[in-house]
């Protein structure tokens, strides 16, 4: 008897259907809003079916979580790799994201989402940590093995005041007055107070 696995069954998953979906979910959320976005709308800009998209996603809300917040937004070099510079990099990429016309249009209708229903957030926070944590992690390991930054850094309670602060930017200001001299106060204020006390 072969101790060999099973072979798959089923065809596998077109990777050309994901990224047409992501990439009309961001247009049409961007152009209708949150709550007006539909799969019919999404199946139809991507070409392809509604069943296609409910084998993928859970819900409209998965989707568009997916779509708007990528696992990798956090991916990628930084650059300079001091604690400034690698702070501004993430401060950047979080005003890439909630600033964009997708990010201001589709965080209002999640956020309400999830506040209602902790499984979903449960989830979607899961999904954000499994991808992003970890690349941050490794983006700030080298200020504070140089003694740049607090041994102590906690990385969900940063991002957490950078997308919270970009987020009241974002709704206060609006997004255009979300730019450059902007970012390098939130950056000043940030180092402040994850730097080592000398």
């Amino acid at each position: 008897m072969s101790d060999a696995a099973p072979a798959a069954t089923g065809r596998p998953r077109n990777t050309q259907i994901d990224g047409a979906v992501l990439a009309a979910t961001r247009e049409l959320v961007a152009e209708a809003g949150y709550a007006d976005l539909t799969f019919r709308a999404i199946a139809e800009r991507a070409g392809t079916s509604v069943p296609a998209i409910r084998r993928r996603w859970k819900s409209k809300a998965h989707l568009v979580h997916e779509a708007v917040f990528p696992i990798d937004v956090a991916a990628g070099p930084v650059g300079d790799d001091s604690l400034a510079g690698v702070l501004r990099t993430m401060v950047n990429r979080c005003v890439a994201v909630v600033g964009s016309p997708a990010g201001r249009r589709a965080t209002p209708g999640l956020i309400s989402e999830l506040m209602v229903d902790p499984v979903l957030e449960k989830e979607l926070s899961t999904r954000l940590r499994a991808g992003v944590w970890g690349d941050l992690a490794d983006q700030f390991a080298g200020p504070i093995e140089r003694g740049e930054a607090r041994p102590d850094l906690d990385i969900s309670l940063c991002v957490e005041t950078v997308f919270g602060t970009t987020l009241a930017a974002v709704v206060l200001r609006g997004a255009a007055a979300v730019d450059d001299e902007w970012v390098d106060r939130l950056v000043s204020t940030l180092v402040d107070g994850l730097a080592i006390r000398t």
